[in-house]
């Protein structure tokens, strides 16, 4: 875990998604139980997204749609959907817009228009 926090700290967008995702689901590197740390998980989850880590994207796209009050809002976890939708192949480019899908009702049309065109200008981080 030390390894993986110092690769994460140091700008690696695979390590801080692999950090994310084990603060996520409450699991070390071993796969032994932690304490689930949302925040954490969202903080290193975001780092990788905005490096262009369509998994990270993803992941994150997914946290904010089910803490939606805690974590920004149902447009962040849109616009998250649509980056990931744009890079991802397959199945999970169905999985993106399937979750992008299923808030958009509880979006404004001024909402969905800004998510898109945040989107549409973006540019990954490095």
């Amino acid at each position: 875990m030390k390894r993986l926090l110092r690769e994460a700290m140091a700008g690696n967008a695979d390590a801080q998604f692999n950090l994310g995702v084990l603060y996520g689901n409450g699991l070390d590197d071993n796969g032994h139980p932690m304490s689930s740390k949302p925040r954490e998980a969202i903080k290193w989850l975001l780092a990788a997204a905005k490096q262009g880590l369509p998994q990270a994207q993803m992941r994150l796209a997914e946290a904010y749609a089910v803490r939606p009050n805690s974590s920004g809002g149902l447009a962040r976890a849109y616009f998250w959907f649509l980056l990931a939708g744009a890079s991802l192949d397959g199945i999970y480019r169905e999985r993106a817009r399937s979750g992008g899908d299923r808030i958009l009702r509880e979006l404004t049309p001024e909402e969905v228009a800004a998510a898109a065109r945040r989107a549409q200008l973006w540019r990954p981080k490095r």
